[in-house]
């Protein structure tokens, strides 16, 4: 295997750590080649542009070896000096882009480690739009500025894709045009805090994580303006205690929708979620729930994210405490206002500069209502990857059980549309999540990385 031409597709921290741990098993980097936008090992989660944006979890819990798992923190004591707000009473929480810096260098660490006379890997910074199988074998990847790059493995480590609306938008062509930098589809990057007026009234879309890097990023700027975030349940993230994780629970032998909800009730405390005994024994529920959610059919996932999804993306994606703080001044001055609402439309009635956007609101207090803003950020993160949608259409690979991503079983390898998996398209990343359950963590896609690494090496 380690004689094999390997295509990564992606740029991000999936695709950083399966370099990494390729390499490390013993493939030579002369023999993977990387397609993928940007600098590798940033993707869209770590490539931010704003201070602000933070990561929300300790440093400790980012780590690309099990046994090193200090690496990061080692790191950021000698190389981020200009971040005084990283440490809480929880842990350190430091910035999205300086992990961004530390997976680079451990790249460019591994790489220097390599033969020197083998140690360059290439890397074109562009989409592959598809893939397709060649007739003697292997697979042949067309890029977004035509390049073909044939290879005999792939692996799929495309990350989380640039989120979509979640709602139609009702205006001319020329108008959405226009009001381009008024209407923010894909806000990771930060880039649109640039062009945003101190006084414009603006409209979160989202109550996760994303939707409070943006407040974050308003708070520090002082913004005048109102924000009206919209969060479909009302409320946000917890802020992250310092919970030490002890033993995991038992679960039943036949894992169905009602023993799993049961086992949640039954096994997290009586607390504040903010509590960090609360937080600690969500986390011991986390250590096995993997087995619970591969044992599970198609409709029993299906079924337990219609019961358990919103209280999972509430608890399970918890907030750094610098986020929190900040949500609590600017709502405490009456600039930030949390609706309990969903977006159903956006309605661009007048073109200019000044014409204002009229949003169409379904709200758990008032029913439906209208809300005129300056600007709509939206902080959803919800996106389909059209290469895998392609994938799906070609007959190559089966939908998972959401119709969002690619199937895999335990070996990352994708399923094709008769069952039988796929030995040389392999998928690491968050869209494994949907076949593998809770496997999204930075730590999570290291493991799935080592496991394909050291199988390929063999």
């Amino acid at each position: 295997m380690t004689d094999q031409k390997i295509l990564i597709i992606g740029s991000g921290f999936a695709a950083a750590a399966n370099l990494i741990h390729l390499v490390e098993a013993g493939i030579k980097p002369s023999k993977i080649t990387i397609v993928g936008p940007g600098q590798l090992g940033r993707g869209n989660a770590y490539g931010c542009d704003d201070d602000d944006f933070r990561l929300n979890v300790r440093a400790n819990l980012m780590w690309i070896w099990p046994d090193r798992r200090d690496d990061f923190g080692n790191w950021a004591k000698t190389h981020i000096k200009d971040d005084k707000d990283a440490m809480r009473r929880s842990g350190m929480f430091y910035r999205r882009r300086d992990f961004g810096r530390y997976v680079a260098s451990r790249v460019d660490a591994v790489l220097a480690g390599a033969n020197e006379h083998d140690n360059t890997i290439i890397h074109y910074p562009q989409i592959v739009t598809k893939l397709g199988r060649m007739d003697q074998g292997g697979w042949q990847a067309e890029c977004s500025d035509g390049r073909l790059i044939k290879a005999d493995l792939v692996l799929l480590a495309t990350g989380n894709p640039p989120p979509q609306w979640p709602c139609p938008i009702h205006g001319e062509k020329a108008q959405l045009l226009e009001l381009e930098n008024r209407l923010v589809q894909n806000s990771w990057n930060g880039q649109w805090l640039d062009h945003l007026p101190a006084q414009s009234r603006l409209a979160i879309i989202g109550g996760g994580l994303t939707a409070l890097d943006a407040v974050i990023a308003l708070a520090r700027r002082d913004h005048q303006g109102s924000v009206f975030l919209l969060a479909p349940h009302g409320s946000l993230p917890p802020e992250q205690a310092d919970w030490v994780k002890q033993a995991p629970p038992t679960w039943p032998d036949a894992p169905r929708p009602s023993k799993i909800l049961r086992r949640f009730r039954s096994y997290l405390p009586g607390l504040p979620p903010e509590d960090p005994v609360w937080q600690q024994a969500f986390e011991e529920l986390r250590i096995d729930i993997n087995q619970q959610w591969q044992a599970l059919s198609d409709r029993d996932r299906r079924g337990l994210m219609r019961r358990l999804g919103w209280l999972w993306s509430r608890y399970r994606y918890r907030a750094a405490p610098q986020t929190i703080a900040a949500a609590n001044r600017l709502q405490q001055t009456g600039i930030l206002e949390i609706c309990h609402a969903r977006l159903g439309a956006i309605h661009l009635e007048m073109a200019g500069d000044d014409a204002p956007l009229r949003l169409e609101l379904h709200d758990a207090k008032t029913g439906a209502r209208h809300l005129a803003v300056d600007h709509v950020i939206n902080c959803t993160g919800v996106g389909h990857d059209p290469l895998f949608a392609n994938l799906v259409a070609d007959g190559i690979g089966q939908p998972d059980a959401f119709g969002q991503g690619l199937r895999v079983n335990q070996q990352n390898e994708v399923i094709d549309p008769k069952g039988q998996a796929i030995t040389t398209l392999l998928l690491v990343g968050p869209a494994m999540a949907s076949s593998l359950g809770d496997v999204v963590a930075a730590s999570e896609i290291s493991l799935a990385s080592m496991r394909v690494a050291a199988r390929l090496a063999s």
